[in-house]
């Protein structure tokens, strides 16, 4: 289902008490029961949000590991769900993050194959978080807190963050629609491998799979496929031996003859 951006960012809506949650956005209840729901963190409206789902921490894991092939410090999900718990990374953030890598694969491609994952996916993150979040109050992030997440010290993160921003060329601004892009991309992908691990599609995963052209024309197939062998007559079995007679058996009187 697409997101309206003009009801989402109504000013008419906006109330400073709300500011800092973010709940004067009139669309903001609609986008978190979306994420709940397609990108598995549960219906429960109490646990938070401030973490990765572990499907979207196998998304994400999957995705580092193939932008930045240096086998040094590869990135495994024990490390990235460490850093997910104790940075309190968004899905927001995460796909962020995301955004700003595939940017780097196409404009900066050497910087990919100079950093490890794990360097990189703790300092896109971290990038990321800042953007959306640190406003330079109570929200402030600081590059200890994130040094002590990810094991490193202060000096490599602020290192591993200068040489981001350059790589960046301190381009961070994303359009709200790259943002639902890459949300619909992370949806499908999850929906795509919890089915085929389970051996089963739950229905919200047949509704994310039905909004992609490709999975929409394959399962209109199979249900047109199976349609007709129901409506198919059943083809008698000439294997079956026939029963005296011939299997024609007595004819019945015709009328009108003596």
């Amino acid at each position: 289902e697409k997101m309206d951006f003009q009801s989402l960012f109504n000013d008419r809506a906006f109330e400073l008490s709300d500011f800092q949650d973010f709940t004067f956005l009139p669309g903001h209840q609609k986008w978190s029961e979306r994420v709940r729901k397609r990108l598995y963190y549960g219906l429960d409206p109490e646990v938070s949000l401030d973490d990765l789902s572990c499907p979207v921490t196998d998304i994400a894991v999957e995705f580092l590991q193939k932008s930045a092939p240096s086998p040094i410090r590869k990135l495994h999900k024990k490390y990235a769900s460490h850093v997910a718990r104790e940075a309190c990374i968004s899905p927001c953030a995460m796909m962020l993050a995301l955004i700003y890598i595939e940017r780097l694969r196409h404009r900066n491609p050497e910087y990919l194959q100079n950093i490890s994952s794990s360097d990189l996916f703790l300092i896109s993150m971290m990038v990321a978080s800042k953007y959306l979040y640190d406003e330079g109050e109570d929200e402030e992030v600081f590059n200890d807190e994130w040094g002590a997440a990810g094991k490193l010290d202060v000096q490599t993160v602020n290192a591993l963050e200068m040489d981001f921003l350059n790589a960046m060329e301190w381009s961070l601004f994303t359009e709200p629609g790259d943002l639902f892009d890459i949300l619909s991309q992370l949806e499908t992908s999850i929906a795509e491998q919890q089915g085929m691990r389970r051996g089963w599609f739950t229905y919200t995963d047949l509704c994310v799979l039905l909004e992609q052209a490709a999975w929409r024309h394959a399962l209109t197939t199979v249900y047109q496929h199976f349609a007709k062998v129901g409506l198919r007559p059943p083809t008698p079995d000439l294997s079956l031996p026939l029963p005296p007679g011939g299997g024609m058996g007595p004819r019945p009187p015709q009328r009108g003859v003596m």
